[in-house]
């Protein structure tokens, strides 16, 4: 709340379904923007990275997008970043709730994707992950990639191999921890081509132009330290952080990283956002045996967003900040 209230978004201002208006297209305008946009333009950027950062993963896309016009924002980057505050002035109460409980940790699980050809500019894929401990993320990423894709296989394996550089961080975390994994890390995706480039080391037409640093996640898939299978793009959980999505396909992703918002009188539940049932969070650490199983059914969730109940009773730590 003390962002909203330093830029003036108070309990009368009208809030947001959604941090960015799917379909937004922003490119970089030299020259349109004033002096004073620009200062409050950097300072908004500034504040909401500190909460994107933190604990709200669902506006890591909206800013992440923004903080690329830093240099030279106009009105309409000014009109976007506020959308974003009316959007956390909606959903200030939204927190994410961790399981507890005697749960072994059997392994890092997460979601890697990429949205290709994103840029207006440079015509540069986004590319996003989000990494799963006690129910809810723990880790998560939107960023554009360094070079231009020239296939969505390419881009995707570009992803993958951002994912597994965190995947392999979060493992080795867990092992200073005195906390050890039983199974390797495991990263889903929704481009089957680049699971397979992962898997299969031979060299095709459309994979040679990409460098060595770029093959991480094919060396961590033959030493055993990631695995690597197929989720259909409908249950890609990791597309909250590629682009501006619709207000029911990211109530039901937001739902699935985890967030929950606080009820206003009652500290100890929560509720779903748009009311629900209670649905466990831990579907991401099944049996390897079961591996197939563990993404997310996006679908199922859809429903229990569509039915409003009671708060019912979760125990776990919340993180919030507003």
């Amino acid at each position: 709340m003390d962002v909203l209230a330093r830029f003036h978004f108070d309990t009368t201002t009208r809030g947001a379904t959604v941090p960015m208006t799917p379909g937004l297209s922003l490119t970089a305008v030299p020259g349109q923007g004033t002096e004073r946009i620009w200062s409050w333009y950097l300072q908004a950027i500034g504040s909401l990275l500190y909460i994107s950062l933190g604990t709200r993963p669902d506006i890591a896309f909206a800013v992440s997008y923004l903080s690329r016009f830093a240099n030279n924002p106009g009105r309409r980057h000014w009109v976007a970043v506020k959308h974003v505050l009316c959007y956390l002035r909606a959903t200030y109460r939204d927190e994410l709730l961790y399981a507890c409980g005697p749960t072994k940790i059997t392994g890092v699980v997460g979601y890697s994707d990429a949205n290709w050809g994103a840029c207006v500019d440079t015509s540069i894929s986004t590319m996003g992950f989000v990494f799963y401990l006690a129910g809810s993320a723990v880790s998560w990423s939107s960023k554009r990639q360094t070079r231009v894709a020239d296939s969505t296989t390419d881009a995707e394996y570009l992803a993958l191999s951002h994912a597994g550089k965190e995947a392999i961080y979060l493992t080795q975390l867990l092992s200073e921890l005195h906390v050890r994994p039983v199974d390797a890390a495991h990263i889903f995706t929704d481009n089957e081509a680049a699971a397979a480039v992962a898997h299969d080391p031979v060299h095709t037409s459309g994979t040679r132009h990409i460098r060595l640093r770029e093959h991480f996640v094919r060396d961590m898939v033959h030493q055993g330290d990631i695995s690597l299978s197929h989720v259909g793009t409908a249950n890609m959980v990791a597309d909250i952080f590629t682009k501006a999505l619709g207000p029911k396909i990211f109530g039901v992703h937001c739902y699935a990283l985890g967030l929950r918002t606080r009820h206003p009188r009652l500290k100890s539940t929560s509720r779903l956002r748009g009311g629900g049932g209670a649905r466990g969070a831990s579907q991401a650490h099944r049996p390897r045996a079961r591996r197939a199983e563990r993404a997310w059914d996006l679908g199922a969730l859809a429903q229990d967003l569509g039915a409003r109940s009671e708060p019912g009773k979760l125990g776990g730590a919340r993180l919030s900040h507003c």
